[in-house]
């Protein structure tokens, strides 16, 4: 097949008198190539027109955005009093949903995941009894009869807490483990943000990474999971101690002599339940590790109880509760 030259393609070719006309009205933007001069492409010039156009686009889907959180984040939190939680079986069929005043229990080998409202996820692990006592907008309340569960929430501090006969645990915005046995013996391990312990009008602050004893008269002090056993075995020896009113020679010695940088806010913790050890060897020690200022009017100060003196010290590290919203991974637990 042989092809027919086309005007249209070779301008050396003669073309119709129509095609002649339109070619010179259009020679005025023909572009002649500079000689030696090698053409390439230049910036991509965008008009101000679209710009304008993606700017605008880009601000209506930002303020759809907070639009919807701002629907989203109440209507989550929001919860009407005493409507039931949702219960999902790992195995077998599916458990009734928990009412207030109704108990779950979990068999050896069974376990559970309980919808905390909207708020987060508790996991119900096997040989576990809980007890719904109250669940509202705001306040959601359960008591650990006896076994494990494994709390994740995303909610303001407060919201949430689990009983344990004359204790509370209370949830700051974060994702903690709890146990206890059936005679009141258990523990609770941080693995994000903070919790509040009360018992008997005693209130102890748990951060993250850290791990703490209780029983039904008492909790204990904190204690980071990294922090050596003989320095665990010491503060706990010091704590029941203090506790009963005593202060043996030697112990405040040894909890000093195991301590290492991790356990600044056990000692923390100590100095702060039982002010008088700031006249002991813990003060400096506790100084040191958080590189914060000492002298003699600070530690007489704080070993009468100054509240002034110990917030100087409590400054120093990050204070409860976190920014719980920005924890947005515990949205998803």
């Amino acid at each position: 097949m042989i092809e027919q030259p086309d005007p249209l393609w070779d301008p050396d070719q003669p073309g119709d008198e129509t095609l002649e006309r339109l070619a010179s009205l259009l020679s005025r933007y023909r572009h002649v190539p500079v000689p030696g001069h090698a053409w390439s492409a230049g910036p991509t010039v965008v008009p101000r027109r679209r710009r304008r156009r993606a700017l605008l686009a880009a601000a209506v889907a930002l303020a759809a955005c907070v639009a919807a959180v701002a629907v989203w984040v109440p209507w989550r939190l929001h919860w009407d009093e005493r409507r039931q939680w949702t219960v999902d079986a790992d195995a077998g069929p599916v458990p009734a949903p928990l009412g207030v005043g109704r108990t779950l229990t979990t068999a050896a080998g069974e376990s559970a995941t309980v919808r905390v409202a909207r708020i987060g996820r508790m996991d119900v692990l096997p040989g576990t009894r809980i007890r719904l006592l109250d669940t509202r907008a705001g306040h959601h309340r359960l008591e650990l009869l006896e076994g494990r569960v494994r709390a994740r929430i995303w909610a303001p501090p407060g919201y949430f807490g689990i009983a344990a006969g004359a204790s509370e645990t209370v949830d700051l915005g974060c994702e903690f483990e709890m146990s206890r046995n059936p005679q009141g013996e258990g523990s609770i391990h941080v693995t994000s943000g903070w919790i509040m312990h009360r018992v008997n009008g005693q209130e102890t602050l748990v951060p993250a990474g850290s791990r703490l004893d209780f029983d039904a008269a008492r909790s204990g002090i904190p204690l980071a999971t990294t922090s050596s056993a003989a320095f665990r075995a010491a503060v706990q020896r010091l704590d029941l101690a203090m506790a009963e009113g005593r202060r043996p020679p030697g112990a405040e010695e040894a909890v000093v002599r195991e301590a290492s940088g991790s356990d600044s806010f056990a000692l923390l913790s100590l100095l702060t339940r039982y002010p008088a050890l700031a006249s002991g060897p813990v003060y400096p020690t506790l100084a040191a590790l958080l590189d914060a200022p000492a002298d003699a009017r600070h530690q007489e100060a704080w070993s009468r109880g100054s509240m002034h003196a110990m917030d100087l010290w409590w400054q120093r590290i990050p204070r409860p509760p976190k920014a719980w919203w920005l924890n947005w991974q515990d949205v998803f637990g």
